[in-house]
């Protein structure tokens, strides 16, 4: 009985069951192509090439005291010789990597790995294998990187490593499965870095015995490291950016289809409510002839179960299809991490469908659950009049959740990090509950507002100001969808136009150098004190960029969880002033440098906003976890407020060195002596000519490439808004378009009693503008509430950065779908008959 009654209600009502319908289907969309995706990320599985023949593989513990190194973490080399000892171990090799640029005569230099030449007899393939180890001056290139450079064995190659240039003869090309350079042994571990250092050893067991045993042998003795054996842990130890790369793309599907799943319980229970109070006057009917509560309830939930099983099964096809094209975009872009291929899978599916019931069914008997309860003679009554308050029990529930969400957005989004920013869309749907609750109220004092102006314009504005007031809890419902799109469409951009703005204006403003040298591969340690000599150079500082973990300067201090942006320089603090300018705010850069003097650990500089995070000060011992994981307690000799242009702490190079995956600099800033420009740029190139793969560039170009380099991660983001705004932009629509069409009757009407359908359309579309604007004020205050905490963590800014073209384009996109949303439902209404739209049903 309680389906045919849906069944019956569907064919009476056809645009409520529409509306549902759509917001389900589009929730669905969402829900399925981002678990696609996700299943996509997390299946995979990139096999190890370079250590594809070691069966057994030492590597050390990637955590610092519980946290994630930010680089890499090391094992000392004397580890190999120990385990190469060992009865069953046939050889114990101990691995590295580090960049280098190679080139040879006019062609362009090449990027590789640098690398022992004792690796060759388990990189090579084949006979390759056996083949003799370069010897001392002489290195071994990979058939790929000998036929781009166009030289054979017995060539000389020129090589950039972080020692300088220097050239040597080709020994041996040799067919490997990852391209590579090996030196001879002494010379590959001088130019690694961290000479007594090995990333991991590999591991090659003698003849008739098995990886299992040879393992279990390595592990005793050891001691506290790795011992990995299977394919996806040797890739982890080969591929390091694999695992970062994964966990990131299945975090931010994770994110994406966690958060589609949110707004589609909310926005369809919006709707699903919605659509029951639309037919409040049938239930009044049904309860006058003898139907029961439960039957009500039943009927209700019938009919959304009905109409979620239905939009989640149209939804399959388009939801797969939808995530075959972003897969492919980033498949194109190299987002993805390597090895990731999509199939279909049931699973993203049935996730589907369990949060659509789990929307629209509870939706349903909350909706009905007071019309299921209330006495016919009252439901009927409040059918043709209806309820212009709120109960007391929505009054303080409402009232509930908007002191939590201040709570959180106070406590949680003010603390910044990754919580924050994780936390950000939940306390925005927070708010959203806020403002579904108090609706109603919120829909009255904006009828009120706006009604001021809206009266200027006559008439057709005074009725649009009585409707509005007598129609806030119908308002609301279509308040709350806009707000929604508006709230999170400018949280999502704002953000990110808040960090690009911050981030372009502080390192314009920290930014003094007049010239930038940079190489692809990176430029050696000594190039900057060659810089420095060179006619016109008033001064030279290298510089790395490389991330650290910070704790407070107890010695029983712990690191925080998210690492920090920081920056190695070359030569003297009081040298990097005339290069950069991080707008110092207590101390002195010239303080700032390596072991010694006193300072067992150094002295460095920290951006104020981590200083006070961390409890320090200047004068004040600081904890520092390196890229390796070497814990050290520098003295801060300096804070700093342009943090997010020049990096959370500014430390000596050679403080890092030897704990850093690559020891060449990034770059190079120079300052001119003089304001001639052509003796510098005279200087430099004469300073830099023995270097290959050089590019000098003014100050204002590199930050343009900066930004430029920036852009397939802005592409993700655009993507990821792209997805989730604009399913709650058609949502939003929908839930006007059904507001529309419940006014079938009350058109009618005013048509009946000779209002002209000209003025009726103004009435309308002032009511549209209304809601439009109403949504557009609560969305953008809601979103501002968010920003600013979060803005304020990351970057120091006392106010986000919203574009005034970006606001506008928001605007007018929210007020054409308003409109459109509104207007073109309304003309399909007046195509009835007056008469016969009184008691018809759209």
């Amino acid at each position: 009985m309680s389906l045919g009654l849906a069944r019956a209600q569907i064919r009476s009502r056809p645009s409520a069951f529409i509306g549902t319908f759509v917001a389900l289907l589009f929730g669905a969309l969402v829900i399925i192509c981002c678990g696609h995706l996700l299943f996509a990320a997390a299946g995979a599985d990139q096999a190890p090439q370079r250590y594809a023949a070691v069966p057994v593989l030492v590597a050390p513990d990637s955590e610092a005291e519980g946290s994630p190194v930010p680089d890499r973490e090391r094992l000392d080399i004397s580890l190999a010789t120990r385990l190469a000892a060992l009865p069953q171990v046939k050889a114990a090799v101990a691995d590295t990597a580090f960049p280098v640029t190679v080139s040879a005569g006019d062609r362009a230099p090449v990027t590789a790995e640098g690398r022992p030449a004792s690796t060759i007899r388990f990189a090579a393939t084949g006979k390759d294998a056996a083949q003799p180890e370069p010897a001392e001056g002489q290195l071994s290139l990979d058939a790929g990187t000998a036929r781009e450079l166009g030289v054979a064995p017995g060539a000389t190659v020129r090589v950039t490593a972080s020692e300088g240039t220097a050239s040597y003869r080709l020994a041996t090309v040799v067919d490997t499965r990852r391209p590579g350079v090996w030196f001879a042994d002494a010379e590959a571990w001088r130019l690694s870095g961290h000479p007594d250092r090995a990333d991991a050893i590999a591991v090659l067991p003698k003849p008739g015995v098995t990886a299992d045993r040879q393992a279990a042998e390595v592990r005793k003795a050891a001691g506290p490291v790795r011992v990995l054996t299977g394919e996806g842990d040797r890739n982890a130890v080969e591929n390091p950016d694999f695992a970062i790369l994964q966990e990131n793309t299945i975090g931010m599907f994770g994110a994406m289809g966690g958060l589609s799943l949110y707004i589609t319980i909310f926005v369809v229970a919006n709707t699903m409510a919605l659509s029951i109070a639309q037919r409040q006057r049938e239930t009044a009917l049904l309860r006058g002839i003898g139907a029961r509560p439960g039957q009500i309830r039943r009927t209700a939930a019938a009919e959304a179960s009905l109409v979620a099983v239905l939009a989640v099964a149209v939804a399959v096809a388009p939801g797969y299809l939808l995530a075959r094209v972003l897969f492919d975009a980033m498949e194109t872009r190299h987002l993805m991490p390597p090895g990731s291929q999509l199939e279909f899978t049931w699973i993203p599916v049935a996730v589907a469908a369990f949060a659509g019931l789990l929307a629209a069914v509870p939706g349903s008997l909350i909706a009905s659950f007071r019309a299921a309860r209330s006495r016919p003679a009252q439901a009927l009554g409040e059918a043709a009049v209806p309820r212009r308050g709120i109960g007391p029990i929505r009054l303080v529930i409402g009232l509930a959740a908007l002191a939590g969400a201040v709570t959180l957005t106070v406590t949680v989004l003010a603390g910044g990090g990754t919580t924050a920013n994780n936390a950000a869309p939940l306390i925005l749907l927070l708010f959203m509950v806020v403002v579904s609750l108090l609706g109603p109220l919120l829909a009255r004092v904006a009828t009120e507002i706006l009604g001021l102006p809206l009266r200027l314009t006559g008439v057709t504005g005074e009725l649009a100001t009585l409707n509005g007031r007598a129609r806030a809890r119908r308002l609301s419902s279509a308040i709350v969808p806009v707000a929604l799109v508006v709230a999170f469409g400018v949280v999502k951009v704002g953000q990110q136009t808040s960090m690009t703005y911050e981030a372009r204006v502080q390192s314009e403003a920290s930014l003094s150098a007049d010239r930038v040298v940079e190489a692809p591969g990176g430029l050696p340690r000594n190039l900057a004190e060659q810089a420095a000599r060179a006619p016109g150079v008033g001064a030279a500082t290298g510089v790395t960029d490389l991330a650290l973990l910070v704790g407070p300067g107890g010695k029983d201090a712990r690191p925080d969880k998210d690492s920090v942006r920081a920056r190695a320089f070359t030569g003297a603090g009081g040298q990097l002033t005339r290069n950069m300018d991080p707008g110092v705010v207590s101390g002195s850069l010239a303080r700032v440098r390596p072991a010694g003097g006193g300072y067992a650990a150094g002295t460095v500089a920290v951006e104020q906003r981590v200083a006070d995070r961390v409890g320090t000060a200047v004068g004040k011992p600081i904890t520092l976890w390196l890229g390796d994981g070497t814990r050290i307690r520098p003295v801060v000799a300096a804070t700093y407020e342009r943090g997010t242009g020049v990096g959370d702490v500014l430390l000596p190079h050679a403080t890092v060195a030897g704990h850093l995956t690559s020891p060449m600099v990034d770059r190079i800033l120079v300052s001119a002596e003089s304001e001639t420009s052509t003796t510098l740029d005279r200087g430099l190139e004469s300073a830099l000519a023995g270097t290959p793969g050089v590019t000098v560039q003014t100050a204002r170009a590199f930050t343009q490439a900066s930004e430029e380099a920036t852009e397939q991660f802005v592409w993700l983001e655009a993507m990821a808004l792209g997805v989730i705004t604009g399913f709650a932009g058609i949502a939003a629509a929908n839930t006007l378009v059904m507001v529309t069409f419940e006014r079938l009757r009350e058109v009618s009407m005013l048509r009946l009693i000779g209002m002209n359908p000209r003025r009726l359309r103004r009435v309308v579309r002032l009511e549209a503008l209304t809601v439009v604007l109403a949504g557009l004020g609560i969305g953008i205050a809601i979103a501002l509430i968010i920003l600013r905490p979060l803005v304020l963590a990351a970057t120091g800014a006392s106010f986000p950065y919203l574009p005034p073209e970006l606001m506008a384009v928001i605007a007018a996109g929210t007020l054409m779908v308003g409109l459109a949303a509104t207007m073109l439902p309304l003309r399909r209404l007046l195509r009835v008959r007056a008469i016969d739209g009184v008691t018809r049903r759209a």
